[in-house]
């Protein structure tokens, strides 16, 4: 569990682990430089309860605090849970229960449903949840989400850890890099809620649809997805993101970094959509300012 000023939901999380009623887990709970009260109640929560490890740290971002999660961790079986997100009851049991029935599986996914501000709950359909899946499915469309997987630890070792220079998208990065060693089993069962607040709001824009853009082409050039991917559908989904991006950094009156994606987006799917936009970018470019983070460039095979 990564924490970062979550002084409202931590508690809540927390004992959604504790109240499992399969009763042999260990929680390793990482709080990532919160400024807020969070690491004083995880300590707390982590008092005369041993199967709750508070570790503390500077901020360095989600990935590079599962990273030192998982350094600690003992089973042979991962699970994860964010620390605004809330566990069933069951979940544990139910990961258990399949893995009884499934002896050969190393990595299970279910699904989620959401946890509105005002307390309600809204039931989501689950993706996937008929058939075994895999990296095809998973290029075409991110549907595995922290709260709802399970898989052996000995994946990690063969994909390599997080990437600690990702803030988002490293989830999808590093399920892409194992699906390379095994297949998603689906668990047909939602486990948790995630939680809808202001400062979770997913909102995309120019720099986090390149950001998942620069992931899947690392992935298919440097990490062996060519190997397993067809390259049309390849080119289609690269296409498409990077015209997405730059239709977002296009709204955002970003119109140089709009230009960029756009060229990006061509190398792969020309379309008639995607010179207009350019088009427009180009006569606007006097008129445009500029997103201040830098445009994301992935370097290497893996972490």
């Amino acid at each position: 569990m990564p924490i970062y000023n979550h002084e409202a939901y931590l508690a809540e999380a927390v004992r959604s682990v504790r109240d499992q009623t399969r009763r042999d887990w260990e929680l390793i709970a990482v709080d990532d430089g919160s400024t807020d009260s969070s690491g004083e109640i995880l300590d707390a929560l982590a008092s005369g309860e041993g199967r709750i490890v508070a570790i503390h740290q500077a901020n360095t971002g989600p990935a590079a605090a599962r990273n030192a999660a998982l350094a600690r961790a003992r089973g042979a079986w991962l699970a994860y849970i964010d620390s605004d997100d809330v566990w069933f009851p069951d979940t544990l049991a139910a990961y258990a229960a399949f893995i009884d029935a499934h002896p050969d599986a190393k990595f299970l996914y279910g699904y989620r449903h959401r946890l509105n501000e005002d307390g309600s709950i809204t039931e989501l359909p689950g993706e996937f949840q008929d058939a075994p899946t895999g990296v095809a499915e998973l290029f075409e469309r991110m549907f595995l989400s922290h709260l709802c997987v399970c898989y052996r630890r000995e994946l990690i070792d063969l994909a390599g850890p997080y990437d600690p220079a990702l803030r988002s998208c490293e989830d999808y990065d590093l399920y892409l890099r194992i699906g390379l060693h095994c297949r998603f089993e689906p668990l047909g069962l939602p486990t948790g809620l995630r939680r809808r607040h202001g400062t979770n709001l997913s909102r995309q824009t120019g720099y986090s649809r390149l950001l998942e853009a620069e992931v899947l082409r690392r992935f298919v050039e440097r990490q062996g997805g060519s190997a397993v991917l067809d390259g049309r559908r390849v080119a289609w989904r690269l296409g498409r993101l990077y015209y997405a991006a730059g239709r977002q950094y296009f709204k955002a009156c970003c119109y140089r970094q709009a230009l960029g994606a756009l060229a990006l987006a061509r190398r792969y799917r020309r379309t008639f959509n995607g010179a207009a936009v350019a088009l427009m970018a180009r006569c606007l470019l006097p008129f445009g300012r500029t997103d201040a983070r830098e445009t994301p460039h992935l370097q290497g095979r893996s972490p």
